[in-house]
């Protein structure tokens, strides 16, 4: 099932030739993304999980981003995640099978989004991964992307924020499995 988010409305298209079919009536971009972890302790010495949040243009949101000509999608994710909340690169790092962090998983998902931009429909593939943070890091909102908060939330009030959010983010968390 293929889901396509256009504002926030969700179309769904159940096979891939329709699926196809529908993509070639938009410009199609690249983007990626995270949903950062960080335990607690490494930033407060409380020995819980915290999930990475930004606020932008009044919804919260994930931080992700265009892919670069040429740039490999995993790069691309780390890259955006970095340049949206200002973790330093070296701090970030893609979960895997053999972490020890929440995530079973470094891929979650891939989300479509349609937008018009001067005139024209794009349609956004956005690959999101679980991301680790390696250390304790201030956060700065890349402001000039209309961000204005980069936070730490708990699991428990993640719910409550999603009620504010763009409508691809539920999608996304939706399909991250916890050990």
């Amino acid at each position: 099932m293929y889901k396509i988010f256009i504002d926030d409305k969700r179309v769904c298209i159940s096979n891939q030739r329709a699926y196809e079919a529908f993509c070639r009536e938009f410009y199609e971009v690249n983007a990626a993304g995270g949903l950062v972890m960080a335990r607690a302790d490494a930033l407060t010495g409380v020995p819980t999980e915290r999930y990475l949040l930004i606020q932008r243009n009044g919804l919260w949101d994930l931080p992700k981003g265009h892919q670069e000509p040429g740039e490999d999608i995993r790069t691309t994710a780390l890259r955006e995640v970095s340049e949206e909340t200002g973790i330093p690169l070296e701090q970030l790092r893609i979960a895997d099978n053999a972490s020890e962090q929440a995530f079973t998983l470094g891929f979650i998902c891939i989300t479509d989004h349609c937008y018009k931009r001067n005139g024209i429909w794009h349609l956004k593939h956005t690959w999101w991964y679980a991301m680790e943070l390696t250390s304790p890091v201030a956060l700065t909102p890349q402001t000039e992307e209309g961000i204005t908060t980069a936070t730490w939330v708990s699991p428990q009030d993640i719910p409550v924020l999603l009620t504010h959010a763009y409508s691809s983010i539920p999608e996304v968390l939706k399909h991250v499995r916890r050990r």
